[in-house]
């Protein structure tokens, strides 16, 4: 919530939205590709706190309890880079789809389309990553067509919209509809 009611106004002042889109999406890209990393990473922590018990000079609860925290602690900051990508990326979205409205009377035509669209994705999105994810693990194929496979996908798609972003132009962080001649007082 902080993030962006207080700092995403300021950033997007500072840098842009659609600047704020592209930093939000190069977050995000790290992000999806380490978060299923945290599990082989528990099964390794595991298998070294069993090997080790017998050798290790902390006792055997106090190296579980580190391997543990350190779990936790990349989980928190993986997912809290996520949410600062997903913050900065989609709050844009909104504000980019504001700032290309041709006028203010078509603003509420471009803002249901928008919401229209991000409603279709975000179901279609997890029914397709449940798909591939089911299609993955029932195949014994290695990286990234393993268990990784959905989330390779999704950084391999936040990769092409960034890339694709980097063409629009840098006119489109001010409020095109509010130059717009045509515009009149009864418009809004």
């Amino acid at each position: 919530m902080y993030l962006q009611l207080v700092a995403y106004p300021k950033l997007e002042r500072k840098y842009g939205a659609l600047d704020c889109y592209q930093r939000g999406q190069r977050m995000l890209i790290p992000v999806y590709l380490a978060i299923p990393f945290l599990s082989l990473l528990t099964s390794r922590l595991e298998e070294s706190i069993d090997a080790n018990t017998h050798v290790s000079t902390l006792p055997s609860w106090m190296s579980h309890a580190l391997g543990e925290y350190t779990l936790w602690l990349l989980l928190v900051l993986l997912l809290l880079a996520r949410s600062t990508g997903t913050v900065l990326a989609f709050t844009s979205i909104n504000l980019l789809t504001v700032n290309l409205a041709p006028s203010k009377s078509e603003l509420g035509f471009m803002n249901g389309t928008q919401q229209l669209a991000m409603t279709t994705t975000r179901i279609a999105g997890p029914i397709m990553a449940g798909v591939i994810w089911t299609w993955s693990i029932k195949h014994s194929f290695p990286y990234p067509f393993n268990s990784h496979m959905v989330w390779v996908l999704c950084a391999a798609l936040t990769a092409l919209s960034l890339r694709m972003s980097h063409k629009i132009p840098e006119s489109v962080n001010t409020f095109a509809a509010g130059n717009n001649k045509r515009d009149t007082a009864d418009d809004v």
